[in-house]
């Protein structure tokens, strides 16, 4: 008798936790033209901001490849390989060092090492001896500038401080009008998103608030009483 009266409890809890989300689906339901207003004008709101308001940034790379030695026979040389692997973990971080960066800000006419830090980034590729570095500021040029010259900088140190002659440069940056960022398309499907959410949550909140009985479900379970009768909407 105990294990039945409480499955049946369990189960009315169940019904009521469906009724609720039944009732909160057509609740967001009701206010649908107000959510897809919302998204429109968030989505319309990103797009133009992102065009109008954030400034279109350009990306210039340049790579360079740490050669290996050839041996007598004509095949490469292992020894030569093992030591390219792990002077590539030692050039990643040398090429961002604050002397390899104080002279490119001179080159380049900024301000310090640290601004010519922030717009330079360095990446090795997975199991490769190749390292890509990209520049990313507002000016296309100063971009392609900024690679080069660090690529440039970094061999000429290299050779004359530890007699490093076996980096070469796989492919120069180039100049490219094509802005790289900010990425619209992202920017608008994301303010998009937050107009949907914002409506959703509105929908939510109204009816979290709303203390009226709407069935007699409802109304039974607040009296604690039994309906007999409903009065049916003229």
């Amino acid at each position: 008798m105990v294990n039945s009266r409480m499955d049946r409890k369990q189960n009315d809890v169940r019904e009521m936790e469906e009724i609720d989300l039944l009732e909160l689906f057509r609740a967001i339901l009701k206010h649908i033209k107000l959510i897809i207003v919302l998204c429109i004008l968030f989505g319309v709101g990103g797009f133009f901001g992102t065009k109008l308001l954030i400034a279109p940034k350009y990306t210039a790379s340049t790579s360079i490849y740490l050669t290996p030695q050839i041996s007598e026979s004509g095949s490469l040389d292992y020894n030569s390989q093992m030591a390219n692997s792990k002077l590539v973990t030692n050039a990643v971080n040398l090429l961002t060092q604050n002397n390899i960066m104080s002279e490119v800000a001179k080159d380049v006419g900024l301000e310090s090492a640290d601004s010519v830090k922030k717009l330079v980034s360095v990446t090795n590729e997975s199991n490769t001896e190749i390292i890509t570095i990209s520049a990313t500021t507002k000016d296309p040029k100063l971009s392609k500038d900024i690679a080069n010259d660090t690529v440039s900088t970094f061999v000429r140190t290299m050779q004359k401080n530890l007699n490093v002659r076996n980096i070469e440069v796989v492919d120069k940056a180039k100049l490219s009008y094509i802005p790289s960022g900010p990425n619209v398309k992202k920017n608008t499907l994301l303010a998009t998103m937050v107009g949907f959410v914002l409506g959703c949550g509105y929908a939510t909140l109204r009816f979290l608030l709303d203390n009226r009985l709407r069935n007699k479900e409802e109304a039974e379970k607040y009296l604690g009483i039994p309906v007999f009768c409903e009065i049916p909407e003229l």
